[in-house]
């Protein structure tokens, strides 16, 4: 059996210790003391211009000795050689005075910082368990991703004075070897930071920016545009879809999810997702209602789509159960060969059940569309057919599309964005289909920002299994392991969390489950964890681990946009940028009425789209674009006839 109590030798082992800990402690302070007293005597001789007396340091604890004896008469506490030659007892009194003060403050510090380490373990330089120079040479330096410049951009290949940003992203400082560390556009990043711990301004900010080729944002809040807007404007065409009115801007994007439903599988496919982004879930009971609301959603969307209608008139039906309007677009479509043979009936069937059920079908159809309840929102996904967006032109330069939202529980804009994402990784992969080695060129960045809350694509752990191969450098921000798996479930959470290429871990975290997930990751050196679960939640602001690929954990020194060799620009255009926000604020606008025009940016550069202006790509065309990267405004124009529209489909 184990013993409760120690024994009594070890109680009196441990205050031996601790009695002999003592005595030193008592025997080093004195003898310091001793020589403060010595030292000051001698430097008053020496500060008085009677020079340094004749008397050295083995004479400091007789001196104290006596001095402590007789505290004014100093000169008969030295040896009679030195005394002559000795200061004003005032001048050896004010300089032991400062020692002590010295001394004391020196004391202060050196205890602070002792405990400091004892409880924060921050020295861990030398430990064992991370990743070698040579290991980050090989894998993570600049030569490691120009190395494979070639293979992730084929324009690249054969030319000189390409970048390293060129073909992939910073990521930090190593602080043991301190070199840079790169990875490469064809890495798929998963960024774990609770909120305020700097993702936006030490990744998501900096990556918009850098990105090499067209950039796509998506951010519940409004500085993911404000941060960037300028610097992106200068090298190509921005585009803003921002229904909620985080940023006020005036010359919006717009996009219709009904746009390629002609065909049954999207149609099917962007019911899904609508549904699964509501947060729905099609298991127990409600399996059957969720099920019907889901083909009742397919059904209008098909029939609004071949019927030439928008989200307005899909809103309309879904308030109305027993409008024969959706169901006589079917028929027709199946008469004519638009409609897949069967969709009227299974329609039809749906509109009987709904009534034998007492109308419990369409309330649940009409919370998955609570997302429209807001009118800009619809006004965004209503857009007439000519407004449509060029997804071959926005690929072919530094464009960037922003795409931002509210995060709220309900009624939220999370599922418009969940299937517009959808719908641009589907165009995306299509381009680069057309393309040499099937990869995009320039590569395309996504930032999903706050991905669980404004984007949970289904398809998301599938896409972060093969962007790489197209060129798509994909970067998801997550709060946690957890928030991940809540959002996808645990297998989905499993296989994002396995598809990532590199993973970025920053401190703050409070789930102590996700901390030993990550901990284990990292591995153990000797039996002991190269970074415990505790030591990656107290990482400092500002710091980070990257576990990349095989290579072992490396412990990063991050920089935020604003200690960037650019930081005074970027910081110049963020400032313009709000203003210019400010102003547009100050002008009176309803919902379909006039609004100002953003004030233009500078001219794009070498990077800015290019390309004619047409269908080439099969769905997608674009209006004018100003130098801004803005719709240009007609004379007269209203809201509507300025905006702009991303129209879904297949190429």
């Amino acid at each position: 059996m184990g013993r409760d109590r120690p024994r009594s030798d070890e109680v009196d082992d441990a205050a031996y210790a601790f009695l002999v800990t003592v005595a030193n402690t008592i025997v080093a302070v004195a003898a310091f003391g001793c020589f403060m007293i010595w030292l000051a005597g001698q430097l008053s001789g020496l500060l008085s211009g009677n020079g340094w007396p004749d008397s050295g340091p083995k004479d400091c604890f007789g001196v104290a000795y006596r001095f402590l004896r007789d505290p004014l008469d100093p000169a008969a506490a030295w040896p009679a050689a030195a005394a002559p030659d000795l200061g004003p007892l005032w001048l050896l009194c004010a300089i032991l005075l400062v020692f002590l003060a010295l001394t004391g403050w020196a004391a202060f510090w050196l205890v602070r910082f002792a405990l400091n380490w004892r409880r924060r373990r921050e020295f861990r330089r030398l430990r064992l368990g991370f990743a070698s120079g040579n290991e980050i040479r090989k894998m993570l330096s600049e030569k490691a991703v120009l190395k494979k410049a070639g293979s992730v951009r084929p324009s690249t290949k054969g030319k000189s004075g390409v970048k390293p940003t060129d073909v992939g992203f910073y990521l930090g400082r190593d602080i043991r070897s301190r070199q840079k560390l790169y990875s490469s556009v064809e890495d798929v990043f998963i960024i774990l930071a609770p909120p305020r711990q700097g993702k936006d301004v030490h990744f998501c900010a900096p990556y918009t920016i850098d990105a090499p080729g067209a950039c796509i944002v998506t951010s519940t809040r409004a500085d993911a545009f404000t941060n960037t807007y300028a610097m992106r404007a200068k090298m190509g065409e921005v585009h803003v879809f921002d229904p909620n009115g985080l940023t006020r801007w005036p010359q919006q994007l717009r996009w219709s999810p009904i746009k390629g439903c002609e065909d049954p599988n999207v149609a099917a496919l962007r019911a899904g997702t609508f549904v699964d982004a509501s947060g729905f879930e099609v298991t127990g009971d409600a399996a059957f209602l969720v099920a019907a609301q889901t083909s009742i959603l397919r059904c209008y969307l098909h029939a609004a789509a071949i019927g030439g209608r928008t989200m307005r008139d899909v809103m309309r039906w879904a308030f109305q159960p027993n409008n024969t309007e959706p169901l006589q677009l079917l028929r027709k479509g199946e008469a004519e060969g638009t409609a897949p043979m069967g969709w009227a009936g299974q329609y039809e069937s749906l509109m009987v059940a709904n009534t034998s059920m007492g109308g419990r079908i369409w309330p649940g159809l009409i919370q998955i569309l609570a997302c429209f309840s807001d009118p800009r929102v619809l006004d965004a996904c209503s857009p007439p057919p000519e407004e449509t967006f060029d997804m071959k032109r926005f690929l072919s330069g530094r464009n960037t599309l922003y795409i931002l939202g509210k995060e709220q529980k309900t009624g939220g804009i999370a599922p418009v964005v969940t299937a517009m994402m959808e719908d641009l990784f589907d165009s995306a992969r299509k381009e680069a289909t057309k393309m040499p080695s099937s990869r995009l060129d320039p590569p395309l960045t996504v930032e999903l920002n706050e991905a669980a809350h404004i984007s949970p694509m289904p398809s998301l752990p599938a896409y972060m299994g093969d962007s790489g191969g197209f060129s798509i450098a994909l970067h998801v921000y997550l709060q946690s392991l957890s928030q991940a798996r809540a959002r996808w479930g645990d297998h989905e959470a499993m296989i994002m969390w396995d598809n990532a290429a590199v993973r970025v871990i920053m401190g703050g975290a409070g789930n102590v489950e996700d901390l030993e997930d990550v901990s284990r990751l990292m591995g153990k050196v000797r039996g002991k964890d190269v970074l415990s679960p505790d030591e990656i939640r107290t990482l400092k602001f500002g710091s980070a681990v990257v576990v990349a690929r095989s290579a072992r954990p490396v412990e990063v020194q991050l920089t935020p946009w604003w200690k960037r060799e650019d930081g005074d620009e970027i910081a110049k255009g963020k400032a313009e940028t709000e203003k210019m926000i400010t102003e547009i604020g100050k002008t009176p606008r309803g919902l379909g009425g006039s609004t100002p025009t953003a004030p233009a940016a500078a001219p794009a550069g070498d990077g800015a789209a290019g390309g004619a202006n047409g269908i080439g790509n099969g769905d997608l065309t674009a209006k004018p674009q100003g130098p801004n990267g803005a719709a240009q405004q007609a004379p007269g124009a209203d809201q509507g006839e300025q905006q702009v529209r991303v129209d879904g489909g297949t190429a």
